[in-house]
């Protein structure tokens, strides 16, 4: 069975055959994007075949420009200008997530995490509890080890009205830190709402 797909040699781009609507294939549209995505960085390496991904192939001059991105954003995080430093981080995120997907992945997702971290923790400066629980979910899911990742969520659960799934979060983050007194004093905090909404205080 054949896709509706049709390649230009010329971009190099592979994309939907004429009279196929993305929004009626949505799937396969992501895929597309995802192989033009990797042939694009694999023309970009000039070669039959990628260097290995090793630190010392890593992208230095990238790596300069997110980590001063995100020293800007902590900046503006000191002067309590949070909006602002959102935006910081969104750029600077935006940086980490573009470098060439056959550099190394540790190195590459290690900035993406800490970007996020970042991002994270202005919109919750800055009262933007849904979208900082949208990067509390993926912290969780890219660095589930780190407790401060399920502080992040489980607070931003309590400010959404959801104290259960709150108290969770943060009895996940103490699995992996037993003692952890913000974690402690939040999960506290979630069961007395939880006790106060079934009337138990």
């Amino acid at each position: 069975m054949s896709l509706p797909i049709t390649y230009n040699p010329v971009s190099k781009k592979v994309s939907l055959a004429e009279g196929y609507k993305a929004s009626e294939n949505e799937a396969l549209e992501r895929e597309i994007s995802q192989l033009n995505t990797l042939m694009k960085d694999y023309v970009n390496t000039n070669s039959d075949v990628p260097a290995l991904p090793t630190p010392q192939s890593f992208t230095k001059k990238l790596s300069l420009l997110v980590r001063n991105m995100h020293g800007g954003a902590a900046n503006s995080m000191k002067q309590k200008k949070y909006k602002e430093a959102a935006k910081q981080f969104d750029l600077a995120l935006g940086l980490a997530i573009a470098r060439p997907k056959f550099e190394n992945f540790q190195l590459s997702m290690a900035e993406v995490i800490i970007c996020l971290m970042g991002r994270c923790d202005a919109l919750m400066m800055d009262k933007q509890w849904l979208g900082a629980y949208q990067d509390a979910e993926i912290l969780c899911q890219l660095a589930a080890a780190v407790p401060e990742n399920h502080l992040r969520k489980g607070l931003c659960e309590l400010q959404l009205g959801n104290p259960l799934e709150a108290r969770t979060d943060f009895e996940r983050g103490l699995c992996f830190k037993p003692g952890h007194p913000k974690l402690q004093m939040h999960l506290k905090l979630a069961q007395a709402v939880i006790d106060e909404q079934n009337g138990e205080i």
